[in-house]
């Protein structure tokens, strides 16, 4: 006669679905947050000169890489005709332009904002201490 029962196994796995579906949606949050947190600003080197200039923080800054691309607001832009169209009038402007971008570039936005009565541009440098 039995009177007690036959004990039963303990359960000695460990289910890893849940852990591993953690871990992934954590690797996928951190790649999304890192490439949004990224995605700002476009890197140019600027050439080195000029004076120190106090802004107020109503400036339109306009990036210029070495190929000639404009970019301002998000966007990229070709033709400095269809930026100034987008530009406010009453704003000054700096222009950062990268110090290995054509001359032929920078002296056609240049005289395009000029053309369109934008008379505020200043040109961006690091300064030299």
């Amino acid at each position: 006669m039995r009177i007690r029962e036959a004990k039963k196994k303990l359960i000695s796995d460990i289910n890893l679905s849940p852990i591993l579906d953690l871990s992934l949606m954590l690797v996928i949050f951190l790649a999304v947050t890192t490439e949004f947190i990224s995605g700002g600003e476009i890197k140019v080197q600027v050439p080195k000169g000029g004076a120190a200039v106090v802004t107020s923080r109503k400036v339109v800054k306009i990036t210029m890489d070495k190929w000639g691309k404009i970019y301002y607001a998000g966007k990229v832009y070709s033709d400095p005709v269809k930026l100034v169209k987008n530009l406010p009038r009453n704003r000054p402007i700096f222009i950062k332009a990268d110090k290995d971008t054509p001359y032929l570039y920078v002296f056609t936005l240049l005289d395009t904002l000029r053309k369109s009565g934008i008379k505020k541009v200043s040109l961006v440098g690091r300064r030299v201490e």
